[in-house]
């Protein structure tokens, strides 16, 4: 993407286009990625997802880029890998805090890096199969991307049984709600994931 693109796409960010700042992110999806890996304690990545902490960095964004101001796309973007490295110190705490409990534990890394590209297959219709065309970094990037412009319960439950892989019961007890409401929601949820990813599709599927 050309700076002067970026600019006027973060313009239109800063003024409430939630299209605009998630294209933006997907651009810059990999830089973060790369600078978490980067900055991430050697001793946790047994425990730790770069992806998974830039799903929640992504979430922070939309939550907090009104009212923003940025000197160019560098003034952003560095924006973002701020967000980003703090949830990832967040994060670090955090495990370093927890006694090591078979329940609390996060799940395989490398199952992680599975977890959002299979998603992409479970958005995808069978007649109109946009996202299957992108490249896998751009699909994992539109995924996370898609997942924070979702409400938090839907996120939330849609984390739980897609990505986790617990049973809706066990979603259920998890999140304090009945089943069926966990039903709805994964409905309403995934629903919600088609319409973004065919919208980030248009501007990222390549031929």
């Amino acid at each position: 993407m050309e700076e002067a693109e970026r600019s006027i796409l973060i313009e239109s960010a800063v003024g409430g286009d939630s299209d605009a700042l998630q294209r933006l992110i997907v651009d810059y999806h990999d830089m973060l990625g790369a600078a978490i890996e980067r900055a991430m304690d050697a001793s946790l990545r047994h425990r730790l997802d770069a992806d998974d902490v830039l799903q929640e960095a992504y979430v922070a964004a939309f939550k907090s880029i009104a009212g923003c101001a940025f000197d160019g796309p560098a003034g952003f973007y560095k924006w973002l890998e701020k967000i980003a490295l703090n949830r990832l110190n967040d994060e670090e705490r955090g495990v370093r805090r927890r006694k090591r409990d078979v329940h609390r534990e996060r799940r395989d890394p490398a199952g992680a890096r599975t977890s959002y590209p299979d998603l992409v297959g479970r958005l995808a219709s069978p007649d109109s199969t946009p996202s299957r065309r992108l490249a896998r970094g751009e699909a994992v990037a539109a995924v996370l991307s898609s997942l924070a412009r979702l409400s938090d319960d839907q996120r939330e439950t849609v984390r739980l049984r897609f990505l986790e892989g617990q049973s809706v019961a066990d979603v259920a007890a998890h999140l304090g709600k009945s089943e069926a409401a966990v039903h709805m929601l994964c409905h309403r949820g995934l629903k919600a994931l088609r319409g973004l990813m065919v919208t980030i599709s248009r501007y990222l599927t390549r031929g």
